[in-house]
C-alpha cells in the first residue's frame, strides 16, 4: 500500500517481526528499489475479551487472522543505463514506489543477493573513487548486540569517501554520551594511515588523553602507517605534545617506528598579545588599550638597549644604575620578529606595576618615570591593574616575594612563578636580580627619551646581575605549526591542564596555522597539505555568545578555513547548541544516537530518519555528505581503530613474511654470484 508518501508491507513471514531501521529490498526489472523500515502496524481483528483465558484452563488464539505491517520509505534504487555498448549498474534516489504487488525481501548480511546489492551500493554510491579510503560499513539495521552485527554489518561493503575533499569542507559529528562519537573518528583516522595519501595533516585536540595513549589509538596508528605503501617511505610522523605546568626542560620520547613524544610546557615567548585577546574575548577598545602598554614598554627595551650599545662603544658602563647587560637578546625576548609584544612582555606588565608603578607618584599630582608616560598615553593605574589580573589568571601564572640585600637590609622585590602554567617565561622574570638590572633598564629608558624623573625605588642602587641563560628550556608553538604545514598527526594532550590554559594552547596554534595560511595566499595554500582539526565539545568555541568575537578562531575557521585548506571535524553531544550559521557550513554529517529533540529536529531536514535515532546502537549512524552520488544519509557502522587492530596485525604479519622471503631469495642469488665467480677464477 502506498499511502502519504510512505510504503506500507505486508508482513507474510511468521518469522520476521519489523525492526526499525531494517532495510527491505525490492526486485523491480533489471534492478532493485531499497526501503528502509521506520514503523510498523498489527492488529488481531477480534475482541480482546475472547482471547482471555477461561479460569481452570489456556485458550490458544492460533487460529485467528491477524494483520502486520511494516512502514516504509524509500531509500535507494540501483538501475541499469546503457552507456554505448556498456551496460552498467548505477545507484539512484528512488522518485516512484516498487509495484504494489512485488515480493518484498529482507536484506541480510551472508545471503548472496543482499551481499551483492550491497557491493553495488558500496561502489556505486561514491562520487568519485580515485584516492577514495573506506571509512564506515555500510548496514542493513540496527544491532543491539555484538553478536547481530553479522546479521546487519556488510564488512565487505565499505563506503568510501576522499577526505581530502571532505575534511576541508567541515565535519560534524553529533551524538550523546556514549554514543562512540570519538572511537569513530579514530576509526576514520586509522583508515587513512593505513589506505591515505600524504596530502592530509591531522590536528587532534585530546581534551581527556584519549587519543594520545600509547597503548591504544595511537599504538594502532603507527601500525597503519607503517603498512601504508603511500606513506611508508615518507616523512610523515605523529607528534604527541603532551603539555603539563611541572618545571624542567622537554623530555623527547620514542614510541612505535613513526610516533615521538614531546612533554614539558610551552615558551612563553612562543604566545602573544593577540593569543590571550583570543580566549579571553577582550573587546577592541581593551585590546588596543593593551597593545599600547606593551607598545610603550617593547619602545622603552628598545632605547635601553641602544644606550647599552653606545656607552659600551665609548667605554662607560652605568654602574650601579643598571642598564648594563639589556641588549639586543633581551629585547627579542619581549618582542617577537613581526615586531608582537611576547609573552615574556605581558607577563612583565604585572611586575611592572608592582615594583615600579607603584613607587611613581600614584595617587600623587605629580606623576613620575614609567607611570607618568602611561598617564600620558591615557592608561591610568586602576587600568593596569585589571591587566594584571587579567595577564595572570589568563596564562596560570603566579607572582612571589623574592628578596635581595642593600645596605645591609632586605629589599623584597615581585617576579614571576610559572611553576602553576604551561608557559614558561624567561629566567629574567623570576630573578629578582636580573629583574632589578631590566628596571633600571627602563627607568633611565623612560628620563633620557620623556625626561621623567624616576620614583623612590626600593631596589634603586642595587647591583644587578645577568642570569646564565635568558630563555627557558621548553617547547615552541611553532614547531607544532611547522609539523601541520609538513603533513603530520599532531595529538595536541591538553588534558592535564586547566581548561583555561588548554584554551589558550589550543586557539594559539590554530591562530598561527590560519594566518599563516593567509598570509600564503589560496593558491600556495592549495599546494600544502589539508589540516583536519579534531575537536571535541565543539559548541565550547562556537555557540552563539562565542562566535560573536572577531577573535574567535574556530569561528573563522568554520567560515574562511575551507579556502585555506583548513577543515574542523567537531564533535558534539548537542549539535545545535552551536550557532545556526556556522552549522550550515558544516557539509558532512556524522549523525549518532541521540534522545535530544532539537538535534532530531535539525537531522530530519536532512532526511535521517527520526525515528530510527534513539535506537541506535554504540557507532551507528548516518551519513550525509553532497560529496556522493546520492545526496542522502546513508545507514552506516562507523568502525573503531580496535575494528581494524586485528586486520593491521594481520597485514604487517604478511609484509613481514614477503619481506623475509625477498631476503632469502636475494641472499640465494648473492651466494650464486658469489660461487660462480669462485668457478672462473674471479
Amino acid at each position: 500500500m502506498w499511502r502519504d508518501g510512505n510504503i506500507y508491507v505486508v508482513v507474510m513471514n511468521e518469522s520476521y517481526r519489523p525492526g526499525i531501521g531494517d532495510i527491505l529490498y525490492v526486485k523491480v526489472r533489471d534492478g532493485y528499489t531499497l526501503l528502509q523500515v521506520g514503523g510498523f502496524e498489527g492488529e488481531i481483528p477480534v475482541a480482546a475479551s475472547s482471547l482471555l483465558a477461561r479460569e481452570g484452563f489456556s485458550q490458544h488464539a492460533f487460529s485467528v487472522e491477524k494483520t502486520a505491517v511494516a512502514k516504509a520509505s524509500l531509500l535507494f534504487e540501483i538501475r541499469e543505463v546503457k552507456s554505448g555498448n556498456e551496460v552498467r549498474k548505477v545507484v539512484v534516489k528512488p522518485s516512484q514506489p516498487p509495484p504494489l504487488d512485488a515480493p518484498v525481501h529482507l536484506l541480510k548480511a551472508g545471503e548472496p543477493e543482499s551481499e551483492e546489492i550491497m557491493r553495488v551500493l558500496s561502489v556505486g554510491i561514491p562520487k568519485e573513487t580515485s584516492e577514495a579510503i573506506p571509512v564506515a560499513w555500510l548496514r542493513a539495521g540496527i544491532a543491539p548486540l555484538k553478536e547481530l552485527r553479522r546479521e546487519k554489518y556488510f564488512r565487505s561493503a565499505n563506503l568510501k569517501l576522499r577526505l581530502q575533499d571532505v575534511v576541508s569542507k567541515h565535519v560534524l559529528v553529533a551524538g550523546q554520551t556514549g554514543s562512540g562519537k570519538t572511537t569513530s573518528v579514530m576509526g576514520l583516522v586509522t583508515q587513512w594511515g593505513r589506505f591515505g595519501s600524504d596530502s592530509i595533516s591531522w590536528l587532534i585536540i585530546d581534551r581527556h588523553g584519549e587519543y594520545s595513549r600509547p597503548d591504544g589509538f595511537i599504538g594502532v596508528l603507527d601500525k597503519a602507517l607503517s603498512f601504508n605503501e603511500n606513506l611508508r617511505d615518507s616523512s610523515v610522523g605523529i607528534y604527541v605534545y603532551e603539555l603539563r605546568t611541572v618545571s624542567g626542560g622537554p623530555q623527547r620520547e620514542g614510541e612505535g617506528s613513526r610516533t615521538i613524544r614531546r612533554i614539558g610546557g610551552l615558551d612563553a615567548m612562543s604566545i602573544n598579545l593577540y593569543d590571550v585577546a583570543n580566549t579571553v574575548g577582550l573587546s577592541d577598545t581593551s585590546v588596543s588599550e593593551l597593545s599600547e602598554i606593551a607598545s610603550i614598554l617593547a619602545g622603552l627595551l628598545r632605547s635601553a638597549s641602544e644606550s647599552s650599545e653606545r656607552r659600551e662603544e665609548a667605554g662607560k658602563g652605568l654602574g650601579s644604575q643598571g642598564g648594563r647587560w639589556v641588549d639586543k637578546a633581551w629585547v627579542n625576548l619581549f618582542v617577537d620578529e613581526n615586531d608582537e609584544p611576547t609573552g615574556n612582555l605581558l607577563a612583565l606588565i604585572p611586575l611592572i606595576t608592582n615594583n615600579v608603578v607603584r613607587y611613581e607618584g600614584v595617587g600623587e599630582r605629580e606623576k613620575k618615570g614609567i607611570y607618568r608616560v602611561l598617564v600620558n598615553a591615557g592608561v591610568y593605574v586602576n587600568r593596569l591593574r585589571d591587566y594584571r589580573r587579567l595577564i595572570l589568571a589568563t596564562l596560570g601564572l603566579g607572582e612571589r616575594q623574592e628578596f635581595v640585600v642593600k645596605s645591609g637590609r632586605k629589599v623584597s622585590v615581585s617576579v614571576i612563578d610559572d611553576r602553576g602554567s604551561v608557559f614558561k617565561v624567561s629566567p629574567v622574570l623570576k630573578d629578582p636580580s636580573a629583574l632589578i638590572e631590566l628596571f633600571n633598564a627602563l627607568v633611565n629608558s623612560s628620563s633620557e627619551i620623556f625626561g621623567t624623573s624616576p620614583g623612590s625605588y626600593p631596589w634603586r642602587g642595587v647591583e644587578g646581575e645577568r642570569p646564565s641563560e635568558l630563555t627557558p628550556s621548553a617547547l615552541d608553538l611553532e614547531e607544532i605549526v611547522q609539523k601541520l604545514n609538513s603533513g603530520s598527526v599532531v595529538v595536541l594532550d591538553v588534558s592535564r591542564l586547566p581548561v583555561s590554559l588548554g584554551d589558550i594552547v589550543v586557539m594559539s596554534v590554530l591562530r598561527r596555522l590560519f594566518e599563516g595560511r593567509m598570509q600564503a595566499g589560496v593558491d600556495e595554500s592549495g599546494n600544502m597539505p589539508v589540516v583536519a582539526v579534531v575537536s571535541e565539545e565543539a559548541p565550547l568555541y562556537l555557540s552563539p555568545e562565542k562566535v560573536s568575537s572577531p577573535y574567535n578562531i574556530f569561528a573563522r575557521l568554520a567560515r574562511e578555513g575551507r579556502k585555506f585548506g583548513i577543515g574542523l571535524i567537531a564533535l558534539s553531544q548537542i549539535a545545535t547548541q552551536i550557532e545556526r550559521q556556522i552549522l550550515a557550513n558544516f557539509n558532512t554529517i556524522i549523525a549518532l544516537r541521540t534522545k535530544h529533540r532539537t538535534d532530531i529536529d535539525y537531522l530530519i531536514n536532512v532526511g535521517v530518519p527520526a525515528e530510527a535515532l534513539p535506537s541506535l546502537s554504540d557507532r551507528e549512524g548516518y551519513l550525509y555528505t553532497p560529496d556522493l552520488n546520492v545526496s542522502e544519509p546513508i545507514p552506516v557502522y562507523m568502525p573503531g581503530y580496535f575494528d581494524y587492530s586485528e586486520e593491521i596485525e594481520r597485514d604487517l604479519e604478511d609484509l613481514s613474511k614477503r619481506e623475509e622471503a625477498t631476503s632469502r631469495v636475494a641472499s640465494m642469488f648473492r651466494g650464486k654470484a658469489v660461487r660462480g665467480s669462485e668457478d672462473t677464477g674471479g
